[in-house]
């Protein structure tokens, strides 16, 4: 883990964290020497370990007691702030706490499982108290606001929540007898509002939800089949529909579920609730109705509010034959063909009859898919192997099947976040496969696909695919000498999608961009395994050199500077190589067959390391130069400006 030293953050007196209420201090920890001054390592990880999620229910990675030793808490830097890191005894990321204000108090609490961050409490008023509780990762996709910051932490309003996870609200609330959570979870009069409706159709949605919400806890109460030991098991419903602008009277397309049902398990009895009718509020779904029991095996005519349809109790009798484990049978023989598809693949069977064997199967799965996340899923998985395979050459007609995707994924008014998904994979794909052809114009093309990325980020800004893409077009910028164009696009993609990997990168490469006449330090390992400090190469100029084995231009660069070195030996010029390998094994054996005698330090992660996203390394190779008092006299210098730029320091 390398500790990256940002001159615009402060030594830091004291860090405290949040604990379970208020603000509780930490041991009186002291930032900015990588050392505990009150407090010895094994207290600080105890201290750090003993902090648990405020919300329930949250999956993440604990340790027992007794290979809490084995664990490791370090002070570092990363692109988000300043804080606290910890690691678990296979060095997996269990624990970050972060000042991300720079007022010496953290306002972030993040927690791993499985080495992925899970779940994230964020204090966004920085007054002490957690008010932002997200679930990332393998724990869904929900972010709830808790804006009177109670003791209970109880979740006001949901600002993001799919229709899966409001189901799974739902019979939680029922558990508890919650009517707050119950809630949390309806369409409130100002976004019934919003959805351009008619009068007649506002009114009855704003008394159904108002009847509702008082109803509640004489339902819960009432009902026999959500009881406190039940669980939410799955979500039930057929594909969502879009009511067009227009109908009724409305000015607005709807998108809407009807009938849905959440699956529960009480002491290992199955029970449904039909939820009823659902409704998508920009990115949350919304309850409109009180929920009902449902016997099993019982047949319910409900017409819903906006379409007429009949329901089934899942589980027995679907329409789809359902084979053990849920999936249809139908489903399951095209998973074999595809299996076996991939099976041929693997033996080294390729071509492009194979690829359009796959791809065919892809769009019959995303076809018979009984769920929106099922459908999303087979979605994603086409638009990434057909658009792999074009790029490789292996499926030439790859990029056409792509576009004949998208125009299906129109007719059946798929999501607009899968669309995204799928036209920034075609145009990624185009570019890289016209690229490829052997009388490519490489100019023209870059310029098409810088236009072509721009009119992506306007045509869906809140893709997250969208934050890379404005990269490639800083980048572009970049290489071409507009800096600050590529300082606009960096800041565009930093701030609207700073919780993201592509956001933090960009907001690294804004650092780098700027870094004249900063210091410039950094501290961690040697790729042999070493302890590395910049402080120690003051007093003479210092080339860091960014590099990886599998960059050609790197190469050239390498065998530059180490005439570079000969001709500098008595001026106290030093090169400090920087690896950017995805594992350290890979750089090692390229200097044991190549003699580059300076340091080479390494940080674990390739260009997703913490060094590369903080000073937005994003490709290779980079120069930075530092003088003798260890301030960046110049960033991004090309190989062949680097013997002037030398000539005027050592002068």
């Amino acid at each position: 883990m390398f500790q990256v030293r940002i001159p615009s953050i402060s030594l830091v007196a004291s860090l405290v964290l949040a604990g379970l209420v208020g603000i509780s201090q930490f041991g009186g920890i002291q930032l900015g020497g990588g050392v505990a001054s009150a407090a010895e390592p094994s207290e600080l990880l105890s201290k750090a370990m003993s902090f648990k999620p405020r919300q329930p229910d949250v999956v993440y990675e604990k340790v027992p007691t007794d290979k809490l030793g084995e664990c490791a808490i370090e002070e570092v830097v990363r692109a988000d702030g300043k804080g606290f890191w910890v690691t678990g005894p296979a060095g997996q990321p269990l624990r970050w706490f972060v000042d991300t204000n720079k007022d010496n108090k953290p306002d972030r609490w993040c927690y791993f499982n499985a080495g992925v961050e899970v779940y994230r409490e964020s204090d966004t008023d920085f007054n002490g108290t957690a008010d932002e509780y997200r679930w990332l990762g393998t724990e869904g996709l929900r972010r709830g606001i808790d804006a009177d910051e109670d003791r209970g932490a109880s979740i006001d309003r949901w600002e993001m929540i799919s229709a899966e996870e409001v189901t799974a609200e739902l019979v939680r609330a029922a558990a508890r007898r919650d009517a707050n959570q119950f809630s949390c979870l309806l369409i409130t009069p100002a976004e019934i509002r919003s959805l351009g409706l008619s009068d007649e159709k506002r009114e009855l949605l704003e008394q159904t939800a108002a009847d509702a919400k008082s109803q509640f806890a004489a339902w819960a109460a009432g009902q026999n089949v959500v009881t406190r030991n039940s669980q939410w098991t799955n979500f039930g419903a057929d594909r969502p529909g879009i009511v067009p602008a227009g109908t009724d009277g409305s000015t607005k397309d709807l998108v809407v579920y009807e009938n849905v049902v959440a699956l529960l398990e009480n002491d290992g009895q199955a029970g449904q609730l039909l939820v009823g009718t659902m409704i998508r509020v920009e990115e949350t779904w919304r309850l409109v109705d009180l929920p009902r029991a449902v016997t099993e095996g019982a047949v319910m005519s409900d017409a819903g509010i906006f379409f007429s349809a009949s329901f089934r109790a899942r589980g027995g009798g679907s329409a789809a034959p359902v084979a053990e484990g849920g999936i249809s049978k139908a489903m399951e023989r095209l998973v074999t063909q595809l299996q076996d598809i991939d099976a041929k693949m693997q033996d080294g069977e390729q071509g492009e009859v194979l690829q359009a064997r796959r791809a065919d199967v892809l769009e019959k799965l995303v076809s018979a898919s009984q769920t929106p996340s099922e459908q999303s899923t087979w979605i994603r998985q086409f638009a990434e192997t057909v658009s792999a395979a074009a790029q490789t050459g292996d499926y030439p007609g790859g990029v056409r099947r792509l576009r004949d995707f998208i125009g299906k994924l129109a007719k059946i008014d798929a999501p607009e976040n899968d669309l995204a998904y799928v036209e920034f994979r075609t145009l990624t794909a185009d570019h890289n496969y016209q690229m490829l052809q052997p009388k490519a114009k490489y100019e023209q093309l870059q310029k098409k696909y810088v236009s072509d990325l721009v009119a992506y980020v306007r045509k869906y800004p809140r893709s997250n695919d969208s934050a890379e893409a404005m990269i490639q077009v800083a980048l572009a910028a970049e290489f071409s000498g507009e800096l600050k164009t590529a300082e606009s696009w960096y800041d565009k993609a930093s701030r609207g999608f700073s919780q993201t990997m592509p956001g933090r990168k960009a907001a690294g490469a804004l650092r780098r961009l700027n870094m004249e006449g900063t210091r410039f330090g950094i501290e961690g390992n040697t790729i042999d395994g070493r302890k590395f400090n910049s402080a120690s190469y003051l007093g003479g100029p210092v080339i860091y050199h960014c590099w990886a084995s599998w960059c050609d231009g790197c190469k050239a660069e390498m065998r530059a500077l180490k005439e570079l070195q000969a001709k500098y030996a008595k001026s106290d010029l030093h090169i400090v190589g920087i690896n950017f390998d995805n594992s350290s094994e890979l750089g090692l054996n390229f200097l044991k067959q190549n003699s580059y005698p300076w340091i080479h330090v390494y940080d674990e992660g390739g260009l997703d390391s913490d060094l590369a996203v903080s000073y937005g390394i994003l490709t290779l190779p980079v120069n930075v130069v530092v003088d003798g008092k260890g301030q960046v006299v110049k960033t991004g210098v090309h190989w062949t400006e680097l013997d002037g730029v030398i000539e005027d320091l050592v002068k």
